[in-house]
């Protein structure tokens, strides 16, 4: 039993035509013909999510584990902006979402009829395809619908970015046909294959700079797993001229890599960093997390940055001085710029001297610190992370303690919202990737983002091997971390967010299995049966609210430069 209208005819042929058949539907009632058309189409995989705006970072998680369009659909109105906080993230982050909204008829807008509002276009500049698809089931509309329907998820595979797909629906809504009406023609996309190695005669100039250039610093940020690219930056990190920095997002790892960029550079002067700083920058991959770094090169840059990328409309001058701007693949740069191994230059070495000093102090500061603190607990966790699994973190404090505190293990893929670095969605986000993922998902999380997001709960998809690390500390700690300046008393909660609730009683409602601690002992207690086979999803709540969290860890980056 199919849905009579044949815009939904001519959009599910073309899904399923694409290998696209996860769809994420959210409860309505304009959006029936999209309800009744894909629920009970076997080709297709449909999950009810009731909250549109965890809908949206369910299916984010998805298409961040899959790297391939999944479809969220919800009713018309309100309903359509709550997609807004996910569109914005998939679209930074580069993952491919195909927003499918039903809509009123247009003569219905703003004539005071229920849930209509202007959803043509809503996102505007942050999606790469906007359609308003045509109610028209003459040949000539049919034509024109599948044409931009063919076009615009085309553009999401492209542009591995976020599509709308407006489709208006008058009643009535509910019709059904046993039979497809449709043959929609298929229209698919080649990418062509420039090969840069033939021209590498063109770049004469910058292959003499790049030879001659005794500090080279290549920047990775958040990028998604590819293990060619992980191979050929621990064959060029072999060079002494080259050291490359990488952080938790950029799913490359191993002993070449300086992964702990903030433990490297916190409490650096100015001096020593001017002593340090890269003739030429070459970046990789998408958002930094590390401010301080960003501060150096902004405030002393390089004399030379070169971005690799494809796909960019506008150039990622992150740093105010990107002077070449690559647009390929990172194989084709670097079969132009074969590996030169500059004997000459101590670059490398002296980046390791100062990785290895500061990991002696990092480890001495650990082992004679016993409070029971953010710090403290999160080291723990850290290190007993299942191999072969994913690991999902939340964005504020959590992601940046991982950055700090991270000796990544190579099996492991981590994955942070860090496209706009919102604290909404971090639930629902790794709940989609658990759902998509064959392995054990965790999800580290602050207080403050859990129970923001605490209706990502609600769904009945969740698998018994998921698992939440709660760290609750009564308030959000960030701007203690990240604003030097001293917050006066009176405005300290618009800031820190303090409260006195547990997610005892969530976990309740939903069925989930659940545990308390509050000291070193219980902790490593729960953590040794934690991640063993249960027969419901487990949350982990940490309490560390006593201990002053911000003054420990300023502590710790002040001891790491002693």
């Amino acid at each position: 039993m199919f849905s009579n209208k044949m815009v939904v005819q001519s959009l599910g042929e073309i899904l399923k035509n694409k290998s696209i058949f996860n769809i994420i539907i959210s409860p309505g009632s304009r959006n029936a013909p999209i309800i009744i058309h894909f629920a009970q189409y076997k080709k297709f995989k449909t999950y009810s999510i009731v909250d549109e705006r965890c809908a949206g970072f369910f299916a984010l998680g998805m298409a961040q584990h899959i790297r391939k369009p999944v479809v969220v659909s919800c009713t018309s109105g309100s309903a359509v902006v709550n997609y807004y906080p996910a569109v914005t993230e998939a679209f930074y982050q580069n993952i491919p979402l195909i927003l499918v909204t039903a809509d009123r008829p247009k003569e219905v807008i703003d004539i005071f009829d229920g849930q209509s509002i202007h959803q043509e276009n809503i996102f505007q500049k942050h999606v790469v395809s906007s359609i308003q698809l045509t109610e028209d089931e003459s040949q000539l509309g049919i034509w024109y619908n599948e044409k931009l329907i063919n076009e615009s998820i085309n553009k999401c595979f492209i542009k591995k970015k976020p599509i709308h797909i407006n489709i208006p629906f008058s009643e009535p809504l509910y019709k059904t046909t046993n039979k497809l009406q449709v043959n929609p023609k298929i229209i698919n996309f080649i990418r062509s294959k420039r090969s840069f190695f033939e021209k590498k005669k063109y770049y004469k100039k910058e292959k003499s700079i790049w030879k001659k250039s005794k500090k080279k610093m290549i920047l990775l940020g958040l990028h998604y797993p590819e293990k060619n690219v992980e191979n050929i930056l621990k064959k060029i990190s072999l060079d002494p001229s080259i050291v490359v920095f990488t952080e938790t997002t950029s799913q490359v790892s191993g002993k070449l890599f300086f992964s702990n960029i903030d433990q490297l550079i916190f409490n650096m002067t100015i001096k020593e960093w001017l002593n340090l700083k890269p003739n030429i920058l070459l970046t990789i991959g998408i958002n930094i997390i590390s401010k301080k770094i960003k501060f150096f090169l902004r405030k002393h840059p390089p004399i030379y940055h070169w971005h690799i990328g494809e796909n960019y409309e506008s150039y990622p001058d992150t740093y105010y001085k990107l002077t070449t701007y690559w647009s390929m693949p990172l194989e084709s740069f670097f079969q132009i710029f074969q590996c030169y191994n500059l004997s000459s230059s101590n670059y490398r070495f002296q980046w390791e001297k100062i990785r290895k000093k500061r990991i002696k102090n990092h480890n001495f500061f650990l082992k004679k610190e016993k409070t029971f603190s953010d710090l403290k607990v999160l080291s723990l966790i850290f290190k007993v992370i299942p191999n072969n699994s994913i690991l999902q973190l939340g964005n504020s404090m959590v992601i940046r303690y991982y950055e700090l505190l991270n000796r990544k293990k190579s099996s492991i893929k981590s994955y942070c919202n860090r496209g706009t670095s919102g604290i909404e969605g971090c639930v629902s986000t790794a709940i989609g990737s658990s759902i998509i993922s064959k392995k054990v998902v965790t999800l580290v999380i602050g207080d403050i983002s859990f129970f923001y997001d605490s209706n990502a709960l609600w769904n009945n998809y969740i698998p018994n091997n998921f698992r939440i690390i709660l760290i609750n500390n009564r308030g959000g700690n960030i701007f203690k971390f990240i604003s030097e300046a001293k917050i006066p008393e009176k405005i300290s909660n618009f800031f820190e967010t303090k409260h006195i609730f547990s997610a005892r009683n969530i976990c309740k409602m939903h069925n989930w299995k659940y545990e308390k601690v509050s000291n070193q002992y219980n902790l490593n207690k729960v953590l040794s049966f934690f991640w063993k086979k249960s027969d419901a999803p487990f949350l982990l709540e940490i309490d560390t609210h006593k201990y002053k969290n911000s003054e420990i860890l300023k502590k710790y980056l002040s001891y790491l430069s002693r």
